[in-house]
């Protein structure tokens, strides 16, 4: 199969596996069971049967690759990175998934796609790396688009102050998880680039990532649960022994997103990181209007125009970033 074939089908694997999991992951953390009479709110667990999932394919995933970097001697070389990452990891999904009892499914894909801004400001205070004017603009216009999108939002509220207090409620978690995502692709990029930039290191290869990243992730939620709170584990069993349907939804939500991460690997991988942001921002982009279609979500126009502008900044930050590198080459 020819590079732009393969790279054809990375695509098509990228949007069918992540529309699905956003299909999925939706009623799996916003309805209401019907023989539970409650929602699914077990993050830890979602997150650990995901990384379970993500795990073992990875391993699968590696066995295939034509590497020397055997799957011991890169944990043993890397486990401060990799717990640190993975500990970031681990602590903003629970954190986002917490934000959706308080603020819309649309909300939540919306703040997601803006990973741009936690990087940059990761990148600014802990590696005091340099920002171009291109990437300020496009970080202003992004958040622009966020706020219109929740004042387009909102509603008229009665003296009662609930409403705004839920509002910051979820939206105070879902920030601080943004900015842990920043720290996460920040702080992988750097050993990525350390790694290269070492002559006696063996190459990190995706499938190195995907394995210890998510064997990380399942001891972190485990130790969460065993000792923090074993309650949610317990809580979890009884759910799904009264509304079984919930564990169809999970399995299928793990190996939709375990699937995904091997074609964003190999995106990465075989492609580099421009031609993967491209697919991610229009994949998410489909999966708010997939969402806006299937559940019947109301957009307002101020909604729409926010909607646009955020796409619209990062694709743009993702095109002079193709144009940059284009120039680098041919000089």
């Amino acid at each position: 199969m020819g590079a732009q074939l393969r790279l054809v089908a990375c695509v098509l694997g990228i949007y069918a596996t992540f529309l699905t999991w956003s299909l999925v992951y939706e009623p799996l953390t916003t309805r209401e069971w019907p023989n539970s009479q409650a929602k699914f709110q077990a993050p830890c667990i979602v997150a650990l049967v995901q990384a379970a999932v993500a795990a073992i394919t990875g391993y699968l995933y590696l066995q295939r690759e034509s590497t020397n970097y055997t799957t011991g001697e890169f944990l043993r070389t890397n486990w401060r990175d990799l717990l640190a990452i993975s500990f970031t990891q681990s602590v903003s999904s629970p954190l986002a998934t917490h934000s959706l009892q308080y603020v819309d499914f649309l909300t939540y894909m919306l703040a997601k796609s803006c990973k741009l801004i936690p990087i940059l400001a990761v990148h600014l205070m802990l590696y005091h790396t340099k920002i171009s004017n291109d990437k300020k603009v496009v970080a202003v216009a992004v958040t622009f688009g966020v706020v219109l999108f929740n004042l387009g939002s909102r509603k008229p509220v009665s003296k009662s102050s609930h409403h705004e207090t839920s509002f910051i409620t979820g939206f105070l978690p879902l920030a601080l998880s943004l900015l842990l995502d920043g720290f996460t692709n920040a702080t992988q990029d750097t050993l990525l680039k350390r790694n290269k930039a070492s002559k006696d290191q063996k190459p990190i290869t995706g499938g190195h990532l995907m394995l210890g990243l998510n064997l990380c992730i399942v001891i972190w939620n485990l130790l969460y649960l065993a000792v923090l709170d074993p309650n949610q584990a317990l809580k979890t069993k009884t759910m799904i022994t009264q509304d079984p349907l919930i564990a169809y939804y999970l399995l299928t939500y793990a190996v939709c997103g375990a699937l995904g991460q091997i074609c964003i690997f190999y995106t990465l991988q075989e492609y580099g990181s421009l031609v993967l942001v491209m697919v991610t921002v229009t994949r998410k982009m489909f999966s708010m209007i997939l969402s806006i279609l299937v559940y019947g979500h109301h957009v307002s126009k101020l909604q729409w125009l926010g909607i646009c502008i955020v796409f619209g900044g990062i694709t743009s930050e993702a095109v002079l970033k193709r144009q940059a590198a284009s120039k680098t080459k041919s000089e």
